[in-house]
């Protein structure tokens, strides 16, 4: 049936375009004859004839327009939706391709990332290795607590998740990083005193690299706009769910060593604590 119907839909393009060819005819001769009609014979015209002249090829000319229009409409909404059906295929088919080619303009356009950044996308940490116009190659970086490190692992990353997910650029000279690590301990010690332990040893730990931190903390504030913390360590104290005491370090120090200093650090505090270096807590007087 529809193989019948396909047929006789090409049999009507035979008596629709002997239609049309009739019409183109019809419609030339009657402008020519309307045309003579006008003129008259007249080898110059005057005003008034060339504006009767040009209405009547002007009326000839839409009257033509419009009976090609109505003779060959249903055809030309077919051949309409077909081509919206492909253009809208092909957006489909293309949609990655265009957010990928989207995401790249708007790195470009925002200086987003460079080679040489670390970033952070969904989930996924890593410096940016190369880029071009569909994805972003990145060397994969071991999370803080496991010293900041490249893990060997080569991540390939589409760059249509730059127009669907925060990025985060650790735009730190030098690639220096803000360290942070927790060390908690039973509740007793002396807590001045732990802090000045906290205090004097953080710094001395990241005395040989502290004229270097000064200058890449005042290149971020600069590149920034905005006070980054740093280059002093920050040291603050709080309590756990359990009741013991949790002391919060925060270096400012180059990423391949921040490891290393939170080992030497901890190691050396849980020692001093084991070794009773540290006076015990003052009891709270009773209030009566």
């Amino acid at each position: 049936m529809k193989n019948v119907q396909a047929l006789l839909n090409e049999d009507q393009w035979l008596p629709r375009l002997a239609i049309t060819l009739v019409l183109v005819v019809v419609f030339l001769i009657g402008r020519r004859l309307a045309t003579k009609a006008i003129r008259g014979g007249a080898d110059v015209l005057d005003a008034s004839r060339r504006r009767r002249v040009f209405y009547a090829r002007s009326a000839f000319n839409l009257g033509l327009a419009v009976a090609m229009l109505l003779l060959w409409l249903g055809h030309l909404q077919n051949i309409v939706l077909s081509l919206t059906a492909v253009i809208v295929a092909v957006v489909l088919a293309t949609k990655e391709i265009i957010m990928c080619v989207s995401g790249f303009m708007l790195r470009t356009g925002t200086g987003l990332y460079s080679v040489g950044d670390w970033i952070e996308v969904n989930g996924v940490r890593g410096e940016v290795s190369d880029y071009n116009v569909l994805t972003t190659t990145l060397l994969e970086l071991a999370p803080p607590k496991r010293g900041h490190g490249y893990t060997g692992n080569l991540i390939v990353i589409p760059n249509s998740l730059f127009l669907t997910h925060t990025v985060r650029n650790e735009r730190l000279g030098r690639h220096y990083v803000l360290h942070p690590f927790v060390v908690t301990v039973e509740p007793g010690l002396n807590v001045g005193e732990a802090l000045a332990w906290w205090t004097a040893q953080a710094a001395a730990a990241c005395a040989d690299f502290a004229e270097e931190a000064e200058r890449v903390s005042a290149a971020a504030d600069r590149a920034l706009s905005a006070d980054v913390q740093g280059p002093v360590p920050l040291v603050h104290v709080g309590t756990t769910d359990a009741g013991n005491v949790s002391f919060e370090l925060q270096l400012f120090c180059p990423a391949a060593r921040a490891h290393a200093l939170e080992v030497t650090l901890t190691s050396a505090f849980l020692s001093a604590v084991a070794a009773g270096q540290f006076s015990p807590a003052m009891p709270e007087k009773d209030a009566g």
